[in-house]
C-alpha cells in the first residue's frame, strides 16, 4: 500500500467513525456527507442507518433511493454495487471476498482471497441477517428472506430463503392487470 493509499484509508475511517454511531436523522445525514467523496459511487439520498460498517468504501456504489439499515456490514473488496430503491434490513451482511484455502501447507490466513462482485439490482428488500456472498447478482424485485445465506444468483422477482438460500415463491405480477372500459388501470393509464 502506497503512502496516500494509506493516508486515504486513515482519513476515511476518522472521518467515518466521528459519525458511524449517530442517532438517525442527523446521523443520516452525516454519514452520507462524510461517505460522499469515500464510496465509489453514491448517486442521490441514500440513507445509512447507525454502526454501518464498511470495508473498502473505494469499491462500494450505491444509488438514489436505498437505505442501508442498522449494523449492517459492506464489503467493496471485491465490488459491491447497489441500485436504486433497495432496502437492506438491519444486520445483514454483503461480503465481496473469501479466504483461500488451497494449499495445506499454507495457514489459510496466509493464502490469497478470492474475490467476485456482488450486484444487487433496483427494487431489492434484503430481510434482516442475511449474507449475501462473494459473486452472487440479486435480481430486480427480489425478496430475500430474513436470515438466509445467498450463495447463488437470485432471479428478478423471485423471493428466496434459507441456508443456504432456495426460490420459495415468485413475487405476482400485477402489471397486467386487465380493467374495464373506462376505469384507470392498475399503473393509472387507460
Amino acid at each position: 500500500m502506497t503512502l496516500g493509499e494509506s493516508v486515504w484509508y486513515v482519513g476515511f475511517h476518522f472521518a467515518y467513525g466521528l459519525v458511524k454511531y449517530l442517532p438517525t436523522l442527523s446521523g443520516d445525514v452525516l454519514r452520507y456527507a462524510v461517505l460522499k467523496p469515500f464510496l465509489k459511487g453514491l448517486r442521490g439520498w441514500v440513507s445509512f442507518r447507525d454502526n454501518v460498517t464498511i470495508w473498502f468504501p473505494e469499491g462500494v456504489s450505491v444509488d438514489a433511493g436505498s437505505m442501508i439499515g442498522e449494523n449492517c456490514f459492506l464489503d467493496g473488496f471485491g465490488g459491491l454495487t447497489i441500485g436504486r430503491d433497495v432496502l437492506i434490513a438491519h444486520n445483514a451482511s454483503l461480503i465481496s471476498e473469501d479466504h483461500g484455502f488451497a494449499s495445506r501447507r499454507v495457514p489459510i490466513r496466509r493464502q490469497a482471497k478470492t474475490t467476485a462482485p456482488i450486484v444487487i439490482e433496483d427494487d431489492v428488500w434484503i430481510g434482516c441477517g442475511a449474507r449475501i456472498l462473494k459473486g452472487v447478482t440479486v435480481g430486480r424485485g427480489a425478496i430475500v428472506g430474513a436470515g438466509s445465506v445467498v450463495t447463488t444468483d437470485v432471479a428478478p422477482y423471485s423471493i428466496v430463503g434459507g441456508v443456504p438460500a432456495r426460490v420459495i415463491e415468485m413475487r405476482p405480477d400485477d402489471t397486467t392487470v386487465e380493467t374495464e372500459p373506462g376505469h384507470r388501470g392498475a399503473a393509472g393509464s387507460d
